[in-house]
């Protein structure tokens, strides 16, 4: 084929449906064939024997506005993270911080600039919705912007809304929010971070009051029932309106057996969780400390159990980072639990942390890590098969793994802006050595080849 670019050829590429040894071509961006080994030629030729290729990984929970540096500057520097961690697609909720009070039509020409300008992989955009005016907007949103995904908090208010600059919705608002997603119709959904906080702010003076100031301090300030309660809720809402509600960073176990029976009873209800919540629980203070203080808080081993039979067997079906918090760990190790910041980097973690502590470790098998980092995550947010997919016409996005390569986590190597990392000392099996956007080779072995303008924006409007 005298018009390939790019051959990845003799590597086990990891299909949600098998495993099989294949050379790929790319040409122009896009894969343009798939053969057996050593069928395929091209300009560029990476050998790939004894390496897995995976799809690229899509990371759909990334915060860049939750911090110190405004959104333009962390695209540069979180998604030089993100590559090192095979991520060839992040999907950010806008928050426009840097001045509340622009409408996010206004704000999206800028928030695409930035990422057609500074960085290394490919992104689209979700948007936090806060109030009725926002609500409004949201088909004008979807149409014109292609943003069809929008973050609603049951959580942050009072003290805990200035941290982030976030509004909490009520639920006349939810309510609003989910009728006017169901006339946008797919891939619109309704992401909801589901927290009583009237039973989140009760318990946290009883706790500050009385001394406690450790990680299960802060999970039992936040306790399950805060949200089961959320969570319960927003799936009935979303049963009754006929909407579609993705429920972010799920850490209750049984909240797994609620999704369930709701998708059972044709309820279009999606669970996502994260990484951490699979890996650590309250009970870890000697081993993050305050590092690991985030919201939902981390639990206990009885849900890390249900939240990995949810992922084996589909009901929690999408997996993401909420990569946030890029802040110098000063800041994030304060005085005490209370007032350190909420939240941590990760999106370059999401694989390394699944291969090592899921496929390594029996808990998932290569599929089905494929699907949950990669297709799912796609099909959920409406941008496969461009995205998650190695198949003719997708695009040239792939993570080549070495799965017995093993390594210790450190920030020089995950080359955030942050000067710290939850997993810091952490020694894990299994790490992407080159990862590869539209056919453009953005890390290998760890180090940054690829340019911070490479990336672009993938809009996904309602069908």
């Amino acid at each position: 084929m005298s018009d390939v670019d790019l051959v990845i050829s003799g590597g086990q590429v990891v299909f949600p449906d098998g495993v099989v040894q294949a050379d790929v071509a790319a040409s122009g961006g896009t894969i343009a064939a798939i053969g057996a080994p050593g069928t395929l030629s091209g300009d560029r030729v990476i050998e790939a024997d004894g390496l897995h290729v995976f799809p690229g990984i899509i990371d759909p929970h990334v915060h860049l506005q939750t911090f110190q540096d405004p959104f333009d500057v962390n695209v540069e520097t979180e998604t030089r993270n993100a590559a090192v961690g095979g991520v060839t697609t992040m999907i950010p909720t806008l928050l426009n911080r840097e001045d509340a009070s622009v409408s996010f039509l206004d704000y999206f020409p800028w928030a695409r600039r930035a990422v057609e300008e500074r960085s290394l992989i490919d992104a689209a955009f979700g948007a936090v919705i806060g109030t009725s005016k926002q609500i409004e907007e949201l088909p004008r949103m979807a149409r014109e912007c292609g943003i069809c995904s929008y973050k609603f908090y049951m959580a942050y208010t009072r003290d805990e809304a200035a941290v982030f600059g976030i509004l909490a919705v009520d639920d006349a608002q939810f309510l609003d929010g989910l009728r006017t997603v169901r006339q946008i119709g797919r891939p619109a959904m309704a992401m909801v971070h589901a927290e009583n906080m009237s039973i989140i702010h009760n318990l946290k003076s009883r706790y500050i009051e009385a001394g406690r100031d450790d990680l299960k301090a802060w999970t039992d300030a936040r306790p399950d029932l805060a949200e089961e309660e959320a969570t319960r809720r927003a799936i009935w809402y979303c049963k009754e309106t006929g909407s579609r509600l993705y429920i972010v960073h799920m850490t209750i176990g049984r909240g797994v057996q609620w999704v369930r029976d709701a998708q059972a009873e044709g309820v279009d209800v999606i669970a996502e969780t994260c990484p951490h919540y699979l890996v650590l629980t309250k009970y870890d203070n000697d081993k993050v400390g305050s590092l690991g203080k985030v919201n939902p808080p981390l639990r206990d081993e009885r849900s890390q159990e249900l939240l990995w039979e949810g992922l084996r067997d589909g009901t929690v079906s999408c997996l993401g980072s909420d990569h946030s918090t890029v802040v110098p760990k000063a800041d994030k190790v304060r005085s005490s639990i209370w007032d350190a910041v909420p939240g941590f980097p990760g999106m370059g973690m999401l694989l390394p942390i699944m291969l090592s502590e899921g496929y390594h470790k029996g808990r998932l098998s290569l599929e089905q890590l494929s699907a949950i980092l990669t297709r799912n995550n796609a099909r959920t947010y409406g941008i496969w098969p461009r995205k998650g997919a190695i198949r003719v016409g997708s695009d040239a996005d792939f993570a080549l793994v070495d799965l017995e390569q093993e390594r210790v986590v450190t920030p020089e190597y995950m080359q955030s802006a942050a000067d710290w990392g939850l997993y810091d000392g952490w020694n894990l099996k299994g790490w992407p050595v080159c990862t590869i956007v539209r056919g453009e080779v953005v890390m290998r072995d760890g180090k940054i080849v690829g340019s911070p303008s490479h990336g672009t924006y993938v809009p996904r409007h309602p069908a």
